[in-house]
């Protein structure tokens, strides 16, 4: 690796941790900060090249195990950490429906991944339950992770569109300035 892109590297690496430490502690959705942490693995793509981004995602996510809440690391490096990496590779196939797929895909690895080591959070679950149960008598716990699963697949799809614009707004505004 080029210096510069050590240099850059290690700017990001603490920018993203940054970040992820404010997901703690700032009084707004942590999935929004998550959102922001995901989107700096783009911008190292397109600064440097991916094998710089993907030292940030490493090191971003290692240090993240040791100064942030592990719900929070957890979800940084299953699925927000690791997005920009792969949607950069899928996106390079220019085939709309393939890359719609297999980005699915990915997300329902990653969901099913942080579904069985349970940080999706246990209110959600449970709130779901509660509000399963008063419609059916049946297992509420199996339909809420059911509705789940359906709602989660298209706030993904609007999720990839906001990190699709966020890569378009950097790269119009402020790539072609520097």
């Amino acid at each position: 690796m080029k210096a510069k892109n050590i240099a850059l590297g290690g700017i990001l690496v603490a920018l993203t941790t940054i970040v992820l430490y404010l997901a703690a502690f700032l009084p707004i959705s942590t999935l929004a900060i998550l959102t922001i942490a995901s989107a700096i693995i783009p911008i190292c793509i397109i600064r440097s090249d991916v094998q710089t981004s993907i030292f940030v995602y490493i090191a971003s996510s290692l240090i993240a195990f040791f100064l942030v809440p592990i719900n929070i690391s957890l979800l940084y490096f299953i699925f927000f950490g690791v997005f920009g990496i792969i949607k950069f590779f899928i996106e390079r196939l220019r085939k709309e429906k393939l890359e719609i797929l297999l980005k699915l895909v990915f997300f329902n690895i990653a969901f099913i991944i942080g579904f069985l080591i349970n940080i999706l959070g246990i209110n959600v679950i449970t709130g779901l339950e509660t509000i399963v149960s008063r419609l059916f008598d049946t297992s509420t716990k199996a339909i809420a992770s059911i509705i789940l699963w359906i709602i989660a697949q298209p706030v993904f799809l609007i999720y990839d569109y906001a990190m699709t614009m966020i890569i378009t707004f950097y790269m119009e505004r402020i790539h072609k300035k520097y």
